[in-house]
Formats: structure tokens, C-alpha cells, sequence
């Protein structure tokens, strides 16, 4: 088994350390989300992303050799990187060969990794929400009846009534059951959804860059699409920033009005964007088309988008009904009234403390999520959030130094929309409590388009640094990762216990062969984001069932609707490696 990282307490330390719940989430959630590392005091950055010793020297040294040669070789400088630069430019020209080309390294180059850095497992209760929606979506349904035992089956970001189905709205699980249908393995839809968003961001990248730098920017988000936690976890970020890229590309193209074809792909980013993330994807659609308005008002522009929206719009009623019986209320409002006392969003007041029936229902609320409230609304909060901005938009592109550059890059007046939506997705997160990088999805096209016109405007001061920092940057995050990969570090291998609940249950079904019952009581100070009880779309084929331990007389309903199974009560506080059976 694997040890848990030291940054991470162990659950067996937890009363004797003294942490709370929210600063143990917090740890539990950097981790699991792919930003905590060993190497960096426990920094939420990427490990090709943190600032170091080494990756400074390394672009010191490259940026020292550019400047040198600049000032002793300036003919032969401006010939090499001369053609450097044409040479670019034709690439770029090959729009199909290179989108093609960005989808198979992405795709490819992970699918070899696999023997060394195998498949993720699902940690946050986010993920496992998100794979059983996928396995309903698998078994070609949106959501499955009202389970008769239910109440052994209630855990965190899952409905039970009035049918089983995920809180969450369906892009993210759409994506991962096209992956587990096609595959066998819903991550393999994650790994698809990685690839189509290089080649993507990419068509984006086109609209509003010339000549040869879209080809740059594509290679800048390579580390992301292929490195970052949006391809190594279940927790989303490509398929939102699908969305967002379809709706960035498209307005470059649409401000002008020389490719209409373009207002169904509009249509369909924004169909994206409110199916995987719909506050976020709102605060990019609204001064994005109401910035195409002031500019394009042709109905063969605004007819497309319309219909597409209207099409999606109308799909998203379905599934809610499906899932709430009211077309117009999100799984997301239902599940709020059934187990929340408190919003994501600040300045909604709370509301009564629910029954929960069950402690870690009632951890998680009255734990993270209302301290996280409480922290929103202070003064505090204010302080804190560019902090956050900071580290996130720094998993997002990879490098505070290429953080940097956006600020140039706002001398670019053709790109300075796209300043304006990402100034819209800041404000909207002083409005929330929680802000992680995959919020920003909607919005990463933009941030790498603005990076790049910020390399633009260095290009015109000194080409050669220009194109060593970019270099100096690839150079960083392929050496870190082939590092991580081979000492098996990479952030997704780091994980809190709760990543061997897998382990688990093959343990005890390879020792036990049949069909088993697991009664989860948890019996310490525990944190909420470990969370073991979590079963797929069709409860009762599953070979093993986790259930909420309820109680000696409780439990006996349950054993009697199971006759023939074997039962067990689990601690997971206590020890991970014991299995008690039950008469």
C-alpha cells in the first residue's frame, strides 16, 4: 500500500494534531485535485508549474544565451530565428495536419505513459459523483429509481430521492460514459475530452493570433492538456474549457462576419459551458455576446445560436426532470435543499440545518462548506482571493513567469476583449467561497491568447527572448513531469488514504470470492473529504456494496433485503486493512 504523503495527516493522527476540519479539506483537497506535491512544502502549483532552483536557473540560462547572442551575433541571431519563424508560419498553414498532429501527442504520448503512470483513482467526493453519473449515462438512462433501502446509500454530492443521480449538471459524466461505452473505462472519455480540447484550443488560438503564434500558444497549453489534474483526474476542466475555447474561437471569427458557420460552434460552447459549469460559463457568455451584439447583428449570425441554445436548453429541461421532476430546477437546487445549510456563493443567506441522518453528510456541511462560507464574507476574503488567483491561473498556463505576460499583452488592442471576460470571471469569483482552476475553464483560451500577445510585444524589444522563454518553459515542465512519471510523483500518485478504496475491495473479494455488504462507521474526528461510501448505477448487481453502518437493529433490514451476501463493518478511521464480519 502506498504510504500517504507527508504533507497529508494521517486519520489515525488526526485528533492529536490538532487540525480542523477546513484546514484538513484544504490539504486533502490540494492533493487530490493534483496540486499538492512533496517537493513543495505542499504548494497548490503543478510540479512543472512551481517556481524552483533549478527551472530558475534554466531560464536564466536561456534568456542570458538569447540577450548574449542578440548583442555579439545580431546578423546571424536575426537569420536563425528568421527562420525560425518562417518555418513556423508554414506549419501553422497546415491548420488540419497540425490539429491533428496536438490531438496525437496529447492522447498519444499518455497512452505510452500508462504502464508507468497508470489510470487515476478517484479521491473527492466530486469524482465519484461524476462516475456514477457516467455509469447511468452508460446504462443508458439519466437517472436510476429511488433505491428501496436508500438511506444505507446517502452520501456527499449524491441524490437518493426522488431518484439516484449526481448533483452535478451532466457535460462533465456525458463525457466520461462516451469514454466508458467506447472503452470499457470512464477516464478514457477524460483522456478523449484532453485530446479534442489541444486541438481545440488550437481553432481558438487562430482567430485572434497571426502568422505563427498560434502555433506557439498550442504548444504553451500542451503541459496543461497532458500534465495538469484536467487529464489525471474525474474532477473536469477539459471538456468546460471546450466549451470555452468553441466560444473564444468563435467570437474572433463572428466580429468581423467572415465565417457564419461559425455561430453553431458558438452555439455549441455555449451549450457546453452550461452543461459542465453554468455560473462560470454565464459570466463568459454574457459580455461575449452582448460584446458580438454590438458588432454583428445579423440573424444568419444570431439564428444558429439561438437554435443550438435553444436545442440544449431543452435537453438540460429533460435531464431534470429526470432527475428532480421539474424541468426547470437543477440537481445541483435539489440536492441543496436535501443536505445544505449553506451556498458556494456568499451572498445567499443560509438556510435551516438539514436532517442528515448521517455524519458525514453533516461533516461536510457544517465542516468545509460552512467555513468556507463564513471565510467569503469577511474582510479577510478580499485579502486572500488574488492569492488564489495567482496560484490558480498559474496551474492554468504553468508558469507565474508566462502569468506575467499578460499584462503586455493588454497592448495588443484587437485581444483586449478577451482582458474584459477574464476581468468578468475574477469578479464572479469574489462572489463564491471555493475557487479552483478548473472554475476558470471557460476562460483558458483567453488567458493563453493573452500570454501570447504579451510574447508578441517582448518579440518587438528582443526576439530572441521572445523565443527562449517559451522554450525555457517546455524545456521546465518536460523534464519535472519525465521526472515525476519515473519516480511514480506525479501528483495523482500523491493522494490521501481514501485512494485505496479500490485496493480494498479487491482485497476482500480476491480473499472472499461471492457477493458482499460493507457497513462503513466511521469512528473518530475524520475528514470529510475522505469518503468511502460510494456504489454505481445499479446498486444491487454490484458484487460489493458500500453502506452507511446505521446501526445493529438498522443494518438488519438491510442484511434481510440482501440474503445470500456476506457482511462486513469497516472503520476506515481505525485501520483500512481490517474487514469485520458481520453474522
Amino acid at each position: 500500500m502506498r504510504a500517504p504523503s507527508r504533507f497529508f495527516t494521517p486519520l489515525e493522527a488526526a485528533p492529536e494534531s490538532g487540525i480542523t476540519y477546513p484546514h484538513a479539506c484544504v490539504a486533502a483537497l490540494q492533493i487530490a485535485s493534483g496540486m499538492g506535491t512533496c517537493r513543495n512544502n505542499g504548494s497548490p502549483l503543478p510540479a512543472f508549474a512551481t517556481p524552483n532552483v533549478n527551472h530558475a536557473i534554466l531560464y536564466l540560462l536561456l534568456g542570458g544565451f538569447a540577450l548574449a547572442a542578440e548583442r555579439l551575433w545580431p546578423a546571424g541571431t536575426r537569420q536563425v530565428l528568421h527562420a525560425v519563424s518562417l518555418a513556423a508560419g508554414r506549419m501553422a498553414q497546415r491548420k488540419w495536419l497540425v490539429g491533428a498532429g496536438l490531438v496525437a501527442i496529447v492522447m498519444g504520448v499518455r497512452a505510452a505513459l500508462l504502464p508507468w503512470w497508470p489510470i487515476p483513482h478517484p479521491v473527492i467526493y466530486d469524482e465519484f459523483s461524476y462516475l456514477l453519473q457516467a455509469d447511468i449515462f452508460a446504462h443508458g438512462r439519466l437517472a436510476m429509481p429511488m433505491h428501496p433501502m436508500w438511506r444505507f446509500f446517502e452520501t456527499i454530492y449524491v441524490l437518493q430521492k426522488p431518484a439516484m443521480a449526481s448533483r452535478y449538471p451532466p457535460g462533465q459524466a456525458l463525457a466520461m460514459a462516451v469514454g466508458q461505452i467506447l472503452m470499457g473505462h470512464p477516464w478514457f472519455g477524460v483522456w478523449l475530452s484532453a485530446g479534442v480540447l489541444a486541438a481545440v484550443f488550437w481553432w481558438a488560438f487562430r482567430a485572434w493570433l497571426p502568422r505563427g503564434w498560434p502555433l506557439a500558444a498550442s504548444a504553451l497549453a500542451l503541459p496543461l492538456c497532458l500534465y495538469s489534474y484536467w487529464m489525471n483526474s474525474f474532477w473536469g476542466g477539459a471538456v468546460t474549457a471546450i466549451g470555452g475555447a468553441l466560444v473564444t474561437g468563435a467570437m474572433g471569427r463572428l466580429q468581423s462576419g467572415k465565417s457564419r458557420s461559425s455561430s453553431w460552434l458558438l452555439g455549441l460552447g455555449a451549450v457546453i459551458l452550461i452543461y459542465c459549469r453554468p455560473w462560470e460559463g454565464l459570466l463568459l457568455l454574457a459580455p461575449a455576446l452582448i460584446w458580438l451584439a454590438m458588432r454583428n447583428r445579423s440573424w444568419r449570425v444570431w439564428l444558429p445560436v439561438i437554435t443550438a441554445g435553444a436545442a440544449g436548453m431543452a435537453g438540460l429541461a429533460f435531464d431534470n426532470y429526470a432527475v428532480t421532476g421539474n424541468p426547470l430546477r437543477l440537481p445541483y437546487f435539489e440536492y441543496s435543499a436535501q443536505y445544505a445549510s449553506t451556498s458556494p456563493f456568499s451572498f445567499v443567506p443560509p438556510r435551516p440545518r438539514p436532517n442528515y441522518g448521517h455524519v458525514n453528510l453533516e461533516l461536510i456541511d457544517q465542516g468545509w462548506e460552512r467555513a468556507t462560507w463564513e471565510k467569503a464574507r469577511t474582510w479577510q476574503f478580499l485579502r486572500q482571493r488574488p492569492g488564489e488567483w495567482y496560484f490558480q491561473l498559474t496551474v492554468l498556463l504553468g508558469s507565474g513567469l508566462l502569468l506575467a505576460l499578460l499584462i503586455p499583452g493588454l497592448r495588443v488592442r484587437r485581444v483586449r476583449p478577451l482582458a474584459i471576460f477574464a476581468l468578468f470571471m475574477l469578479g464572479g469569483s469574489l462572489l463564491q467561497g471555493p475557487w479552483f482552476s478548473h472554475y476558470a475553464a471557460p476562460f483558458t483560451a483567453s488567458l493563453f491568447i493573452l500570454v501570447v500577445s504579451g510574447m508578441r510585444v517582448l518579440h518587438t524589444r528582443s526576439p530572441a527572448l521572445a523565443f527562449a522563454l517559451p522554450a525555457a518553459f517546455l524545456l521546465a515542465a518536460a523534464a519535472t513531469g519525465t521526472r515525476d512519471i519515473a519516480r511514480h510523483q506525479t501528483p495523482d500518485q500523491i493522494q490521501p488514504i481514501v485512494s485505496q478504496r479500490d485496493a480494498v475491495a479487491s482485497r476482500l473479494l480476491n480473499s472472499h470470492p461471492g457477493r458482499h455488504v460493507v457497513f462503513v462507521k466511521y469512528t473518530v474526528v475524520k475528514i470529510p473529504h475522505d469518503e468511502w461510501i460510494y456504489n454505481l448505477a445499479d446498486i444491487d448487481a454490484q458484487p460489493l456494496i458500500w453502506a452507511q453502518d446505521m446501526g445493529e437493529a438498522e443494518n438488519r433490514k438491510l442484511m434481510d433485503y440482501y440474503p445470500g451476501r456476506q457482511f462486513w463493518l469497516f472503520q476506515p478511521d481505525d485501520d483500512i486493512m481490517k474487514m469485520t464480519p458481520l453474522p
